[in-house]
C-alpha cells in the first residue's frame, strides 16, 4: 500500500514538472514576456543576504519590549530595509528604525511606518 502511494506521488510530481513548461509553449511569446517581466534583479546571493537581514531585523523588533514587532512588516531589497506598519507613537517608530539600522549588512532603512 505504501509503495503504491509513493508511486502515485512520484507520478504526480513528474507530470506536474513535465507540464510546467507547457503554458509558455501554448501561450507563445506573451508568456515569455510575462516571465521575463517578473524576474528579480538580484543574484541568488543577494536574495539570501536580504532574507538574512529581514529575519535579523524582525527578530530584533520582536525581542524589543518597546516596539510591537508583530505590527511591523519588514522587507529587504538589495540590503535596503523597508519597515511598514502602524505604531502608537513616534518613539516606537524611532526605535524600530534604530533596531533595523543596527543589523549587520543593512545599507539603508526606509520607513513606511505611521503613528495612529
Amino acid at each position: 500500500m505504501v509503495n503504491i502511494r509513493l508511486d502515485l506521488i512520484a507520478s504526480v510530481v513528474c507530470v506536474s514538472i513535465s507540464l510546467s513548461g507547457c503554458l509558455a509553449l501554448a501561450a507563445g511569446a506573451g508568456a515569455e514576456t510575462a516571465y521575463v517581466g517578473t524576474q528579480e534583479d538580484r543574484t541568488a546571493g543577494e536574495v539570501i543576504d536580504d532574507q538574512r537581514i529581514t529575519a535579523a531585523v524582525k527578530t530584533r523588533l520582536l525581542a524589543d519590549p518597546d516596539v510591537p514587532g508583530m505590527d511591523v512588516n519588514v522587507d529587504t531589497f538589495k540590503r535596503v530595509v523597508t519597515l511598514r506598519g502602524v505604531l502608537k507613537n513616534s518613539g516606537q517608530v524611532d526605535k524600530a528604525m534604530e533596531l533595523a539600522r543596527s543589523v549587520s549588512g543593512v545599507r539603508d532603512v526606509r520607513s513606511d511606518l505611521f503613528v495612529r
